[in-house]
Protein backbone atom coordinates (compact mmCIF):
# COMPACT_ATOMS: atom_id res chain seq x y z
CA UNK A 1 0.00 0.00 0.00
CA UNK A 2 2.78 2.43 0.91
CA UNK A 3 4.65 1.62 -2.30
CA UNK A 4 1.64 2.56 -4.47
CA UNK A 5 0.71 5.67 -2.47
CA UNK A 6 4.13 7.37 -2.64
CA UNK A 7 4.38 7.49 -6.47
CA UNK A 8 0.82 8.82 -6.64
CA UNK A 9 1.64 11.69 -4.25
CA UNK A 10 4.79 12.55 -6.18
CA UNK A 11 2.84 12.61 -9.44
CA UNK A 12 0.25 14.94 -7.90
CA UNK A 13 2.96 17.31 -6.62
CA UNK A 14 4.51 17.64 -10.07
CA UNK A 15 1.17 18.62 -11.62
CA UNK A 16 0.87 21.66 -9.28
CA UNK A 17 4.19 23.60 -9.22
CA UNK A 18 5.15 25.55 -6.10
CA UNK A 19 5.21 28.78 -8.13
CA UNK A 20 1.60 28.31 -9.23
CA UNK A 21 0.51 27.66 -5.66
CA UNK A 22 2.28 30.84 -4.46
CA UNK A 23 0.79 32.95 -7.25
CA UNK A 24 -2.76 31.72 -6.78
CA UNK A 25 -2.61 32.35 -3.04
CA UNK A 26 -0.80 35.69 -2.76
CA UNK A 27 -2.78 37.66 -5.37
CA UNK A 28 -6.14 36.51 -4.01
CA UNK A 29 -5.62 37.24 -0.31
CA UNK A 30 -7.95 39.79 1.36
CA UNK A 31 -5.33 42.27 2.63
CA UNK A 32 -2.05 43.37 1.01
CA UNK A 33 0.58 45.84 2.22
CA UNK A 34 3.20 47.01 -0.28
CA UNK A 35 6.31 49.17 0.17
CA UNK A 36 8.61 50.36 -2.59
CA UNK A 37 11.58 52.56 -3.42
CA UNK A 38 10.58 55.10 -6.09
CA UNK A 39 13.32 56.94 -8.03
CA UNK A 40 11.37 60.04 -9.01
CA UNK A 41 12.46 62.47 -11.72
CA UNK A 42 10.54 65.75 -11.38
CA UNK A 43 9.75 68.79 -13.48
CA UNK A 44 8.14 71.72 -11.67
CA UNK A 45 6.92 74.98 -13.20
CA UNK A 46 5.11 77.54 -11.03
CA UNK A 47 3.72 81.00 -11.62
CA UNK A 48 2.54 82.70 -8.42
CA UNK A 49 0.50 85.85 -9.07
CA UNK A 50 -0.22 88.71 -6.68
CA UNK A 51 -3.48 88.67 -4.73
CA UNK A 52 -4.73 91.47 -6.99
CA UNK A 53 -4.18 89.27 -10.05
CA UNK A 54 -0.94 90.69 -11.50
CA UNK A 55 0.96 87.88 -13.19
CA UNK A 56 4.12 86.57 -11.62
CA UNK A 57 7.15 85.02 -13.33
CA UNK A 58 6.85 81.49 -14.68
CA UNK A 59 9.64 79.62 -12.90
CA UNK A 60 11.27 76.24 -13.40
CA UNK A 61 12.21 75.22 -9.87
CA UNK A 62 14.82 72.79 -11.17
CA UNK A 63 16.53 74.96 -13.81
CA UNK A 64 16.03 78.43 -12.32
CA UNK A 65 16.14 77.74 -8.59
CA UNK A 66 18.38 74.68 -8.41
CA UNK A 67 16.20 72.24 -6.49
CA UNK A 68 17.05 68.56 -6.99
CA UNK A 69 15.48 66.99 -10.07
CA UNK A 70 15.73 63.37 -8.89
CA UNK A 71 15.17 61.80 -5.50
CA UNK A 72 14.53 58.30 -4.15
CA UNK A 73 11.51 58.11 -1.87
CA UNK A 74 9.30 55.48 -0.21
CA UNK A 75 6.09 54.49 -1.96
CA UNK A 76 3.33 52.86 0.12
CA UNK A 77 0.28 50.95 -1.12
CA UNK A 78 -2.59 49.03 0.48
CA UNK A 79 -5.36 46.76 -0.83
CA UNK A 80 -8.39 45.36 0.96
CA UNK A 81 -10.40 42.86 -1.06
CA UNK A 82 -13.88 42.93 0.45
CA UNK A 83 -14.70 39.93 -1.75
CA UNK A 84 -13.70 38.60 -5.16
CA UNK A 85 -15.36 41.49 -7.03
CA UNK A 86 -15.08 44.49 -4.70
CA UNK A 87 -12.16 46.15 -2.95
CA UNK A 88 -10.55 49.34 -1.69
CA UNK A 89 -7.01 50.39 -2.60
CA UNK A 90 -4.86 53.28 -1.40
CA UNK A 91 -1.37 54.69 -1.89
CA UNK A 92 0.77 57.47 -0.44
CA UNK A 93 3.89 59.18 -1.75
CA UNK A 94 5.69 62.33 -0.57
CA UNK A 95 8.36 64.26 -2.51
CA UNK A 96 10.16 67.08 -0.64
CA UNK A 97 12.98 69.10 -2.23
CA UNK A 98 14.92 72.31 -1.68
CA UNK A 99 17.67 74.28 -3.36
CA UNK A 100 19.82 77.41 -3.32
CA UNK A 101 20.66 79.54 -6.35
CA UNK A 102 21.87 83.06 -7.26
CA UNK A 103 19.34 84.46 -9.72
CA UNK A 104 20.40 85.38 -13.25
CA UNK A 105 17.23 87.44 -13.78
CA UNK A 106 14.49 89.16 -11.81
CA UNK A 107 11.70 86.97 -10.40
CA UNK A 108 8.23 88.07 -9.34
CA UNK A 109 6.79 85.45 -7.00
CA UNK A 110 3.47 86.40 -5.45
CA UNK A 111 3.89 89.67 -3.58
CA UNK A 112 7.69 89.38 -3.56
CA UNK A 113 10.18 90.67 -6.14
CA UNK A 114 13.67 89.14 -6.22
CA UNK A 115 16.20 91.25 -8.18
CA UNK A 116 18.88 89.80 -10.41
CA UNK A 117 21.94 88.41 -8.54
CA UNK A 118 19.85 87.76 -5.40
CA UNK A 119 20.73 84.52 -3.60
CA UNK A 120 17.55 82.59 -2.71
CA UNK A 121 16.53 79.40 -0.94
CA UNK A 122 13.53 77.58 -2.40
CA UNK A 123 11.36 74.59 -1.52
CA UNK A 124 8.73 72.53 -3.31
CA UNK A 125 7.01 69.75 -1.38
CA UNK A 126 4.25 67.44 -2.58
CA UNK A 127 2.16 64.85 -0.74
CA UNK A 128 -0.21 62.60 -2.67
CA UNK A 129 -2.81 60.34 -1.02
CA UNK A 130 -4.81 58.18 -3.42
CA UNK A 131 -7.90 56.16 -2.41
CA UNK A 132 -10.08 54.22 -4.84
CA UNK A 133 -12.95 51.75 -4.88
CA UNK A 134 -12.16 48.78 -7.14
CA UNK A 135 -14.76 46.71 -9.00
CA UNK A 136 -13.35 43.62 -10.70
CA UNK A 137 -15.64 41.91 -13.23
CA UNK A 138 -12.69 39.60 -13.98
CA UNK A 139 -10.56 38.32 -11.10
CA UNK A 140 -9.21 34.78 -11.19
CA UNK A 141 -5.83 33.24 -10.42
CA UNK A 142 -3.82 36.46 -10.69
CA UNK A 143 -5.62 37.70 -13.83
CA UNK A 144 -7.78 40.77 -13.26
CA UNK A 145 -9.68 43.55 -14.97
CA UNK A 146 -10.94 46.26 -12.62
CA UNK A 147 -12.57 49.67 -12.82
CA UNK A 148 -11.57 52.39 -10.35
CA UNK A 149 -13.52 55.27 -8.84
CA UNK A 150 -11.41 57.28 -6.45
CA UNK A 151 -10.00 60.46 -4.99
CA UNK A 152 -6.52 62.00 -5.20
CA UNK A 153 -5.81 64.36 -2.32
CA UNK A 154 -2.72 66.39 -3.19
CA UNK A 155 -0.93 69.00 -1.07
CA UNK A 156 1.60 71.29 -2.73
CA UNK A 157 3.76 73.66 -0.66
CA UNK A 158 6.27 76.04 -2.21
CA UNK A 159 8.38 78.98 -1.05
CA UNK A 160 11.20 81.30 -2.14
CA UNK A 161 13.19 83.14 0.51
CA UNK A 162 16.08 85.56 0.01
CA UNK A 163 19.12 84.33 1.93
CA UNK A 164 19.24 87.69 3.76
CA UNK A 165 15.68 87.02 4.93
CA UNK A 166 14.29 90.38 3.83
CA UNK A 167 12.14 89.15 0.91
CA UNK A 168 10.04 85.98 0.77
CA UNK A 169 6.74 84.52 -0.27
CA UNK A 170 5.10 81.10 -0.18
CA UNK A 171 2.00 79.28 -1.34
CA UNK A 172 0.11 76.16 -0.34
CA UNK A 173 -2.69 74.39 -2.21
CA UNK A 174 -4.73 71.39 -1.09
CA UNK A 175 -6.53 69.79 -4.01
CA UNK A 176 -9.04 66.94 -3.72
CA UNK A 177 -9.60 65.61 -7.26
CA UNK A 178 -12.00 62.71 -7.96
CA UNK A 179 -10.69 60.25 -10.53
CA UNK A 180 -11.85 57.39 -12.72
CA UNK A 181 -9.59 54.68 -14.03
CA UNK A 182 -8.88 51.09 -14.95
CA UNK A 183 -6.52 48.40 -13.63
CA UNK A 184 -5.43 45.13 -15.17
CA UNK A 185 -3.19 42.15 -14.47
CA UNK A 186 -2.17 39.18 -16.63
CA UNK A 187 -0.25 36.09 -15.56
CA UNK A 188 2.28 34.97 -18.15
CA UNK A 189 3.94 32.19 -16.09
CA UNK A 190 3.15 30.13 -13.01
CA UNK A 191 4.38 32.77 -10.57
CA UNK A 192 4.82 35.89 -12.73
CA UNK A 193 2.38 38.49 -13.96
CA UNK A 194 2.35 41.95 -15.55
CA UNK A 195 0.12 44.59 -13.99
CA UNK A 196 -0.83 48.21 -14.66
CA UNK A 197 -3.32 50.97 -13.97
CA UNK A 198 -4.26 54.45 -15.16
CA UNK A 199 -6.40 57.17 -13.57
CA UNK A 200 -7.26 60.59 -14.96
CA UNK A 201 -9.66 63.50 -14.64
CA UNK A 202 -10.02 67.13 -15.69
CA UNK A 203 -12.28 69.10 -13.40
CA UNK A 204 -13.01 72.61 -12.15
CA UNK A 205 -13.89 72.63 -8.47
CA UNK A 206 -14.16 75.61 -6.09
CA UNK A 207 -11.04 77.75 -6.61
CA UNK A 208 -9.14 75.17 -8.66
CA UNK A 209 -9.19 74.15 -12.31
CA UNK A 210 -7.08 71.04 -12.65
CA UNK A 211 -6.04 68.05 -14.70
CA UNK A 212 -4.55 64.90 -13.24
CA UNK A 213 -2.97 61.83 -14.83
CA UNK A 214 -1.62 58.97 -12.70
CA UNK A 215 -0.45 55.64 -14.12
CA UNK A 216 1.85 52.74 -13.37
CA UNK A 217 3.05 49.40 -14.75
CA UNK A 218 4.94 46.54 -13.15
CA UNK A 219 6.13 42.95 -13.41
CA UNK A 220 5.58 40.86 -10.27
CA UNK A 221 7.07 37.61 -8.99
CA UNK A 222 5.15 35.59 -6.40
CA UNK A 223 7.97 33.83 -4.53
CA UNK A 224 5.96 32.79 -1.46
CA UNK A 225 2.28 32.04 -0.78
CA UNK A 226 2.05 35.35 1.11
CA UNK A 227 4.68 37.55 -0.58
CA UNK A 228 5.66 38.93 -3.97
CA UNK A 229 8.20 41.39 -5.38
CA UNK A 230 8.11 43.59 -8.43
CA UNK A 231 9.75 46.22 -10.62
CA UNK A 232 7.79 48.93 -12.37
CA UNK A 233 7.36 52.52 -13.46
CA UNK A 234 5.12 55.23 -11.91
CA UNK A 235 3.87 58.46 -13.47
CA UNK A 236 2.14 61.51 -11.91
CA UNK A 237 1.20 64.72 -13.72
CA UNK A 238 -0.70 67.78 -12.45
CA UNK A 239 -1.77 70.90 -14.32
CA UNK A 240 -3.50 73.25 -11.90
CA UNK A 241 -4.79 76.81 -12.07
CA UNK A 242 -5.66 78.37 -8.71
CA UNK A 243 -7.62 81.50 -7.83
CA UNK A 244 -7.18 80.97 -4.09
CA UNK A 245 -5.86 83.98 -2.14
CA UNK A 246 -2.10 83.74 -1.54
CA UNK A 247 -1.97 80.89 -4.07
CA UNK A 248 -3.14 82.51 -7.30
CA UNK A 249 -1.38 81.25 -10.37
CA UNK A 250 -0.43 78.06 -12.16
CA UNK A 251 1.18 74.89 -10.83
CA UNK A 252 2.45 72.39 -13.43
CA UNK A 253 4.08 69.43 -11.77
CA UNK A 254 5.21 66.07 -13.13
CA UNK A 255 7.23 63.31 -11.52
CA UNK A 256 7.87 59.78 -12.76
CA UNK A 257 10.45 57.02 -12.64
CA UNK A 258 11.28 53.38 -11.90
CA UNK A 259 10.28 51.63 -8.71
CA UNK A 260 11.08 48.36 -6.96
CA UNK A 261 8.70 46.98 -4.36
CA UNK A 262 7.75 44.07 -2.14
CA UNK A 263 4.34 43.11 -0.77
CA UNK A 264 2.98 40.93 2.02
CA UNK A 265 -0.55 39.54 1.91
CA UNK A 266 -2.71 37.75 4.44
Amino acid sequence: MKRTLLPALLALATTLPLGAQAANEVWDKPVTFQIGAFRADAETNVRLDTNSGNAGTSISFESTLGIARTKTLPDLEFLWRINNRHGVEASYVSLERDGTRTLSGEIRFGEAVFPVNTSVNSTFDSKVLRVAYRYSPINEGGNELAFLLGLHYTQLDTSIVGTLGTVSDSASVDVPLPTIGVRGALRFADNFRVTGFAQALKLKIDQYDGELINAGVGVEWAFLPNAYAGVGYNYYKYELTSTKDRARGQFNFRFDGPTVYAAWAF
